[in-house]
């Protein structure tokens, strides 16, 4: 467990920083590695589905799309500018150079291109085994395979799920130069038609430039466009807070897209571990917070809260579980569900009908618990709230961490979790005697003479 545990935390780092790409364009609060994975594997599979020709495994589609950019853990993303750029070059201090370089098209010679290109690759292969090296081997393999078939590019999945990334990543140029100008559209879409070789992507990534480029405001029924505005209303998720943690006033509160990325790995690390369809658990994790693009983020201190509070006053609040009278808590829920039923199916009302029932369905099995991958799932979704309170809580000592805690007791039952939460206890027992001794050292260590 303590294998896993690390490879959990390293996950993590993929959370934090925004896309270098975004940061060196300007742009503010710019997405992370996590959330661009999360609507790629969101993108990737639903135009598989769409694909006539579909020839291709939804959920490996999904699985390979969540490890390709693990070795960025370590070594950090790549940039078709980086050959371009200054190693020194600072992001804040350095804009006008910056600017100058991104007004040109980023290419060199062929042969300098494939040399970096084969460059990048072996130390990624590199880096990823530096990863997952201590994991079990029935999961290391199955990662590995993944990764060895994504870096080499030679099958139909591998050009298919590294294409899907790569349009995700043109999508959100778009975006970000409709909100806020700062980004070289033109070159964006120069470099994506390099790129892409796919015809059904290729097909997709026009459809994007009549929605976005030309504002084609009405889909008449188009299948493709209004597969297009579906992923513009699932972007939103890279953007919305997680309320918990905005109420808890954590540094730097993940996204829902963020926390939906780390969640779906897990689920699947650790539902492969107890013998679950890790097919249906990843599809699950993935479809289970995309309610939340209309309901909004809700949290079970909803029904304390009132208008007005202080932010004192709510810090007070949330630093208890939150107990609620079980009429009031009854009466919550049930409208907590209704909003976000109707939120789920206005959201899959753009999808062609198989598609829409499927996502439909897979969000009922994790708020129903119809399966026992739909309750797994549930259960996970809890812990990883409790992971991602104690990396708060390591990193500020007053986050409340308690209700966190006392949840994951209430709502975890299963054997292989509770094994994990008691790795998590130790790991939170060691942090806490350090923080503990580290105040003591402060307190008796006598002031210097003058």
């Amino acid at each position: 467990m303590s294998s896993l545990l690390d490879f959990f935390i390293k996950l993590g780092k993929l959370k934090i920083n925004g896309r270098k790409g975004w940061v060196l364009c300007g742009i503010e609060d710019p997405a992370a590695t996590a959330d661009h994975i999360f609507r790629s594997a969101i993108l990737g599979w639903v135009l598989n589905s769409m694909n006539k020709k579909k020839e291709l495994s939804d959920a490996k589609i999904i699985k390979s799309i969540l490890i390709h950019h693990l070795p960025d853990i370590y070594i950090g993303e790549e940039t078709p500018y980086d050959s371009l750029l200054p190693k020194d070059i600072n992001p804040q201090k350095d804009q006008d150079l910056i600017k100058e370089i991104l007004k040109k098209f980023p290419q060199g010679s062929t042969g300098l291109e494939k040399k970096r290109a084969v460059q990048r690759q072996k130390l990624e292969e590199k880096t990823f085994h530096r990863i997952v090296v201590k994991l079990p081997n029935e999961i290391k393999k199955e990662l590995g395979d993944l990764w060895l078939e994504l870096n080499k590019r030679r099958t139909k999945l591998s050009k298919f799920t590294w294409e899907s990334a790569k349009l995700e990543s043109y999508l959100q140029s778009l975006e970000y130069w409709r909100k806020e100008g700062k980004v070289q559209y033109k070159l964006w879409n120069k470099w994506v038609k390099k790129n892409l070789k796919e015809s059904f992507i290729i097909k997709f990534r026009k459809e994007i430039d009549r929605n976005l480029i030309d504002k084609r405001r009405k889909c008449e029924k188009d299948a493709l466009c209004e597969m297009v505005h579906f992923l513009k209303e699932v972007g939103k998720l890279k953007s919305l807070k997680r309320t918990g943690w905005v109420l808890a006033q954590a540094k730097r509160p993940e996204s829902v897209a963020q926390h939906t990325f780390q969640m779906t790995i897990m689920s699947w690390v650790l539902g492969k571990m107890k013998g679950l369809d890790t097919d249906r658990i990843v599809k699950i994790a993935l479809a289970h917070d995309l309610c939340e693009v209309y309901a909004g983020d809700q949290s079970p201190y909803d029904p304390i809260l009132v208008p007005n509070l202080s932010k004192e006053e709510v810090l007070k609040i949330v630093r208890k579980p939150a107990r609620v009278p079980h009429s009031q808590r009854l009466v919550w829920l049930l409208q907590k569900k209704e909003k976000e039923w109707k939120a789920v199916v206005k959201l899959t009302s753009l999808l062609p009908k198989e598609l829409r029932e499927e996502i439909i369905n897979l969000w009922l099995d994790i708020e129903e618990g119809t399966t026992k991958e739909g309750r797994f799932v549930a259960q996970v979704d809890k812990m990883v709230n409790l992971f991602q309170a104690i990396e708060y809580w390591k990193k500020d000592k007053s986050f409340p961490i308690l209700p966190w805690w006392i949840l994951i007791k209430e709502r975890v039952d299963d054997p292989i979790l509770l094994r994990f939460v008691d790795e998590l206890d130790k790991e939170f027992a060691i942090a806490t005697k350090v923080s503990e001794r580290d105040k003591k050292s402060k307190k008796t260590k006598s002031p210097k003479k003058k």
